[in-house]
């Protein structure tokens, strides 16, 4: 019988409390546990690299609204350009822990390097930048081997179970990510901060090692045909697969709507509301707790109204909490932002743990990381598009106009869940397993 791992007990108090995991097997709950607590710690030290990473260009190197420009290109252009080639290759591969570890590990290598090159007074800018690009390509490789990795070490219920505790590992570390970090650049240096970002890759790909043997033995990758056909691999089954199809849709309008609002939300909030940053950063703070409550209820809503219904209440959020915030009198301005927050994070946990887990089990193993480069590059692709829509929205009709503009859009982000009438499934028993 397999031993439990002590970081997987640690895990266990910390993150894992939900009966259903202590009802699973012995060494099934202790994998998941040490799969959970890895991403956990993971996405921790990410939420840690957001706040170091731009401190140190700006305290450091003393960057210019351009040269911090230079570095969120350098993280966002592995991601655009990178993804669909990077599934390719991902899912030539017959093993996935290899390639979470190198990926673990060599971001690790990478942010260790930016203290080591301030204190030997050789970092620059395009030093910070090429360090951002490379570690954001070794993301881009552990999120797309990440993305298949878990189909094959779970089945259907332990997997959606899974899946809840990780949303919940990932809100847990949005939420308190980033104060850990700002508490380590006041105590530390913005530099030596990201050495705590190292440490958790570190800790991932011990966990992650770990487990490495739970990984089924799976057979060899199919003969290799076209790179050129094999791109497009991933696009073709989203088109023809109604269910995943209604989820990239979904992702990507939301986002890209969202983006419209959040663009010029913080300049809402301080040049019409009169707001301080402190009263802001505590709205962020508030609001951003919905992910964690979300996490919590997920699976339980979904057994009482069923995944489909879930998924629409989760995306239905959206739109109405917007437009509360556009119509809101400038004096609720605070409140109505927070609560917008609040609804906007709540429906992404509740959405999230049952859509990840539907694409999980209709994808097949072949094309995961291909179908997740796909989605990967809808997401993130959508973020810019909609900051330079809001931007030009608001410079021509008003801070207001943008946020309804974001309001109504969300509202049409529903329409694809609607479309397949994704509130008949009920649960994953309805799911022809791929």
């Amino acid at each position: 019988m397999e031993k439990e791992h002590p970081f997987a007990r640690l895990s266990l108090a910390l993150i894992c409390n939900h009966g259903y995991i202590l009802a699973m097997p012995t060494g099934a709950r202790s994998s998941v546990m040490r799969i959970v607590l890895a991403e956990g710690v993971t996405r921790f030290g990410d939420a840690i690299t957001t706040v170091a990473l731009p401190l140190t260009a700006v305290l450091v190197l003393d960057a210019s609204p351009a040269g911090l420009a230079l570095i969120g290109v350098a993280q966002a252009a592995p991601i655009l350009l990178l993804s669909i080639p990077a599934g390719v290759w991902v899912d030539r591969r017959a093993r996935r822990w290899p390639i979470l570890i190198a990926g673990d590990l060599g971001r690790a290598l990478l942010l260790a390097l930016v203290p080591i090159a301030a204190i030997l007074g050789i970092l620059s800018l395009p030093v910070l930048a090429l360090i951002a690009f490379s570690v954001s390509v070794g993301g881009t490789l552990f999120d797309l081997a990440f993305a298949g990795w878990i189909p094959r070490l779970l089945a259907r219920d332990e997997l959606h179970r899974a899946n809840a505790q990780i949303e919940l590992a990932r809100s847990a570390s949005a939420v308190g990510g980033p104060a850990v970090g700002g508490a380590l650049v006041s105590a530390m240096s913005a530099p030596m901060a990201l050495l705590g970002d190292a440490a958790t890759f570190v800790g991932s790909a011990i966990l992650i090692g770990s487990v490495r043997r739970a990984e089924p033995s799976w057979p060899a990758p199919e003969a290799r045909g076209r790179m050129r056909d094999e791109l497009g691999a991933g696009l073709r089954f989203i088109a023809g697969q109604p269910l995943v199809r209604a989820i990239t849709a979904t992702a990507g309008i939301n986002n890209f709507t969202r983006s419209i609002a959040m663009a010029v939300a913080v300049l809402y909030l301080v040049n019409a509301a009169d707001l301080s940053a402190a009263a802001i950063g505590i709205g962020f703070a508030v609001g951003n707790s919905g992910f964690v409550l979300g996490a919590l209820v997920a699976r339980g809503l979904s057994r009482r109204m069923g995944m489909g219904v879930t998924m629409q209440l989760g995306v239905g959020l959206f739109g109405p909490s917007m437009l509360a915030f556009a119509l809101a009198p400038v004096a609720w301005a605070g409140p109505a932002f927070t609560f917008m927050l609040f609804a906007h994070s709540f429906g992404i946990a509740i959405n999230n743990v049952n859509q990840v887990t539907v694409r999980q089990i209709l994808i097949p193993d072949r094309l995961r990381a291909r179908v997740a480069a796909v989605t990967r590059l809808v997401i993130f692709g959508a973020l810019p598009a909609g900051t330079a829509v809001g931007g030009l929205i608001a410079e021509g009709l008003g801070l207001r106009a943008a946020f309804v503009a974001s309001g109504v859009g969300l509202l049409v982000g529903s329409a694809p869940y609607l479309l397949v009438g994704v509130r008949k499934l009920r649960s994953i028993d309805q799911l022809q397993t791929a």
